[in-house]
């Protein structure tokens, strides 16, 4: 089972009924598909000038950014572009626009597929997958199937298969691991490396042939993968992490809440010394991310903002924004001869501001508010990169508050907040609303 068709699948069920361009019979009007939200021109375009506005938001990580999908859908929308719309955005852009039962039950789905394409998924995990996928798959018959035999086709193959995701990774493993994502980009790096127009089938094949044996080298010599070879001149590494070479070119001082937080960190009794601001980590999964110090001075129309990190901090993940990363000198003697160095990040604190809300979608929605408390973390408790799109969250109150969701590249072990919520609920309630 490809999990990359699957997601492709998925994408186009359920587009096509929210757009109400799913077949209709006869016998049925679509008039009364209160799911079809998007029949109305104005929010279809108005969601897909979200959807792009969002796109800014999306670290350079995270590949190819979703365009606008109202303007786009039927000319070059990617398979992963619908893979970052429908499992990272539409939680947030859906909430309020999507009827609270579809979104609820869509909510069900995301987490569950954000789980399943996780490179390792440990018994918990599966188990919670399990049951929020077949409740999404139980609930999407009541709620718009609805038993009726005019709308059988809405059940489609790809509804059915997402109920064995969980049964399949038990005896195969992650279905990320052999998802046809990787056989799509080697073909790929494959055909970019062919330079002669003639032959190019021939060319292709002697070009996979020279890739499998230096990967056969690799695997039997380890010493010949060098991974110290192609960083930058200047460049710091430590146990995998790389501190790439843009800095000050001149010792800087910190002052205000900045300067507190370092002290806090090294400790009162130490000295506050001057140091050089490092702009840009590379992290042990290959992604790099940079800081405020080096983006603020770019328009928003010239970056992707990957300043946002997951990282764990007192045995808690959090996220937050980096000011900079720098090293500093930590005195290791009374009388301060010896000096040893720390690589450190200054980050700007996300706090949570709606666990209901949070609890409510599964943990897919969850909304934060950039606070004025700094902390130092050491880099290698950084985790990844994560996106932080401005969103204007609506309270059932009718206060509407400006604020940031959070998005995760779809493969990377997803966040695990602390906020239980329970993964079962009444079907009863439901069922008796329908009947």
């Amino acid at each position: 089972m490809d999990v990359m068709h699957l997601a492709g699948n998925l994408s186009d069920l359920l587009i096509s009924l929210w757009r109400g361009t799913m077949d209709c019979s006869h016998m049925d009007n679509k008039d009364l598909w209160d799911w079809a939200i998007f029949r109305d021109e104005e929010i279809w375009t108005a969601h897909g000038q979200a959807v792009e506005d969002a796109g800014i938001a999306v670290p350079g990580s995270f590949d190819r950014k979703p365009c606008n999908i109202a303007d786009k859908i039927n000319m070059d929308y990617k398979t992963w572009e619908f893979h970052l719309y429908i499992f990272c955005l539409a939680p947030a852009l859906l909430y309020n626009i999507l009827p609270e039962w579809y979104w609820l039950n869509f909510c069900r789905l995301v987490c569950g597929i954000q789980i399943m394409s996780q490179h390792a998924i440990n018994e918990q995990d599966l188990e919670h997958a399990y049951i929020l996928l077949c409740s999404w798959g139980h609930e999407f018959e009541l709620i718009y199937y609805q038993l009726r035999q005019d709308r059988l086709h809405f059940v489609c193959p790809c509804v059915h298969q997402v109920l064995h995701l969980v049964t399949e990774a038990m005896h195969k493993g992650p279905p990320i691991c052999y998802a046809q994502w990787t056989m799509e980009c080697t073909i790929g790096n494959l055909g970019q490396e062919i330079r002669q127009p003639s032959k190019p089938y021939e060319n292709l094949a002697e070009e996979g042939v020279r890739r499998s044996r230096v990967n056969a080298l690799l695997a039997v010599m380890l010493e010949l993968n060098d991974e110290t070879k192609g960083h930058p001149m200047g460049s710091i590494l430590g146990g995998g992490y790389v501190l790439l070479s843009k800095r000050n070119k001149r010792p800087w001082l910190p002052t205000g809440k900045e300067a507190h937080a370092i002290s806090d960190f090294t400790g009162w009794d130490q000295s506050l010394h001057h140091f050089k601001r490092w702009a840009q980590l590379r992290l042990p999964n290959g992604e790099i991310m940079r800081s405020l110090w080096q983006e603020q001075f770019k328009s928003s129309t010239q970056i992707h903002i990957s300043r946002n990190v997951k990282f764990v901090y007192e045995t808690r993940e959090w996220f937050g924004e980096v000011q900079y990363f720098t090293r500093l000198a930590i005195d290791v003697t009374e009388d301060a001869d010896e000096v040893c160095f720390e690589d450190i990040a200054l980050i700007r604190l996300y706090t949570f501001l709606d666990e209901p809300l949070l609890q409510a979608s599964s943990h897919t929605l969850v909304v934060s508010a950039l606070s004025d408390q700094f902390i130092v973390v050491p880099v290698k408790s950084i985790k990844s990169v994560v996106g932080m799109v401005p969103y204007r969250l609506k309270h059932l109150s009718g206060i509407v508050e400006d604020c940031f969701f959070l998005m995760e590249k779809p493969g990377l072990n997803i966040s695990q907040l602390g906020i239980p919520y329970s993964i079962y609920h009444n079907e009863g309630d439901r069922d008796a609303d329908i009947e």
